[in-house]
């Protein structure tokens, strides 16, 4: 029943408001019990009756002819009082107290001794001493509340007059003060408020979560292209931040796997084609002569060869992002290391008529993994290769940065990149060249960046790529000194 939101909002307000105002009466019927809230407005309502009344009895003390007239008078003054009041009214002896007269003769208590415990003088409206209150049970055992003044300072002969109400119960206060129908005027007024309030709420919070469960939905049936508007509290705002995030990460992350599968697929169909084609030649005899078959096992191997690399690479992600990949760390030269894939790509360059340069700065030696480390200098190299045409420039630099980190800045005189592409070359399967095929015939997966930057990120360091269309590419890798290098030092650093 209470399965959406607005009906539990509703609900809660609605609980809130009954718990409330359930606790508010629990606090006045509690308060309602103490003997000064819950006797005062009835004594002081006697008391004015009593003042009133005293009046009265002596104007007809001195108007009445005599003692006869008095009485007869008196009598009819006090059943008058009693019931314009709703009082009950008693003539008593002034020795023990014994009822020689009641005002409601159907329940007449005339006869009964009145013997009750006397209240207490600080709740008494008023400080005469000739007052006297008390708590009085009769013999049916229906208490009251008795008052009773002095007619004058001499007494009022041989009898007192004597009023008495009802002894209050612990919710006569509430009844004196009109709390039962505000109570219900506030619950009533309560109720709406809280369904309003519960109305608008779920009006700002479940709105953006149906549209965020209707934008899960379509992201689940393929439509990733999806964005919420930040809207409604600062929490759901925060979350459709965070979707909008998540969409756009998909988005890209499925889009960079198509591109992957289309790439992959060409480049594994061209060289499987290529060694299928010139197996066929070598086995059907038609590669006869010894240049022939020369070529044909130079191509085999060559496209074989590719093929290993990619797998290789494959391999090395997978092992990356399952976190199988354990580095052997130890302290290691960064321009040994450079030095080391400077020459085993000379011959490559030179082949393709581009200058591969190297210079280093004394540098402190870093703390990491040497062949993980030929890796990634390696991929970055022959990038560069890959992306300069002849006559051009690959370069490296190692050189201090800061105390704490050494870097290496490999720099090519290629056509470079626009903005757009310069923030997505480290992602996976992204590929600048459209193209599959490169250059000088070279062809790639869009993995090597990738890997790049997962090994720069395992050594706990950072690499970053600049670049300008026409001008060229520069990848910055900085890799700390010690393990507990903080990363702050690694930071760009403002010039």
């Amino acid at each position: 029943m209470f399965r959406s939101l607005r009906s539990r909002l509703l609900l809660s307000y609605s609980l809130i408001i009954v718990v409330t105002l359930f606790v508010v009466s629990l606090a006045l019927v509690a308060l309602g019990a103490q003997p000064r809230q819950r006797f005062q407005p009835a004594l002081q309502r006697l008391d004015i009756i009593s003042r009133a009344s005293r009046n009265d009895i002596l104007r007809l003390q001195v108007t009445s002819a005599d003692q006869e007239s008095f009485l007869q008078a008196l009598l009819q003054t006090l059943e008058d009082t009693a019931e314009s009041n709703n009082v009950r009214a008693f003539i008593a002896t002034a020795n023990n107290s014994q009822i020689i007269f009641d005002t409601d003769p159907s329940q007449s208590l005339v006869g009964v001794t009145i013997e009750g415990a006397d209240l207490p003088r600080d709740i008494l409206p008023t400080t005469d001493p000739n007052t006297l209150a008390a708590r009085f049970e009769d013999p049916d055992g229906n208490r009251w509340l008795v008052y009773t003044r002095a007619i004058s300072n001499t007494g009022f002969g041989r009898w007192v007059v004597v009023y008495a109400v009802p002894e209050p119960g612990p919710l006569a206060l509430l009844r004196e003060l009109g709390f039962g129908s505000a109570f219900v005027r506030a619950g009533l007024a309560g109720l709406l408020v809280s369904a309003l309030l519960a109305w608008l709420i779920a009006r700002s919070v479940a709105r953006p979560l149906q549209r965020m469960a209707g934008a899960a939905e379509a992201i689940a049936q393929g439509e990733y292209e999806q964005q919420l508007p930040l809207e409604g509290p600062e929490e759901v705002e925060r979350v459709a931040e965070s979707f909008n995030s998540m969409s756009a990460q998909v988005a890209a992350t499925r889009q960079a796997q198509r591109d992957f599968v289309a790439n992959v697929s060409h480049d594994l169909k061209t060289p499987v084609t290529s060694i299928q084609g010139w197996s066929q030649a070598l086995l059907d005899g038609t590669a006869v002569s010894p240049e022939d078959q020369t070529q044909a096992a130079n191509i085999i191997y060559g496209e074989a060869e590719r093929m290993g690399r990619m797998v290789a690479q494959l391999l090395d992600l997978a092992k990356i992002e399952s976190g199988q990949l354990k580095l052997n760390r130890t302290h290691v030269d960064l321009a040994e290391v450079c030095t080391a894939v400077r020459q085993n790509m000379l011959p490559r360059a030179q082949a393709h008529d581009i200058h591969l340069t190297f210079e280093a700065d004394p540098a402190p030696s870093i703390w990491g993994d040497y062949d993980r480390l030929i890796q990634v200098v390696s991929n970055l190299v022959e990038n560069g290769l890959n992306h300069t045409p002849a006559r051009g420039r690959v370069h490296l630099a190692v050189r201090p940065y800061g105390d704490k980190a050494v870097e290496l800045a490999i720099q090519d005189t290629g056509k470079g990149m626009p903005p757009e592409q310069l923030d997505r070359i480290f992602e996976r399967f992204y590929q600048v060249e459209k193209s599959r095929v490169r250059e000088g015939g070279k062809g790639g997966t869009g993995l090597g960046l990738s890997i790049v930057q997962e090994l720069v990120l395992l050594h706990n360091g950072r690499i970053l790529a600049r670049s300008k269309e026409g001008e060229g590419s520069q990848f910055i890798v900085r890799l700390p000194t010690t393990q507990d290098t903080e990363p702050s030092t690694l930071i760009e650093r403002s010039k």
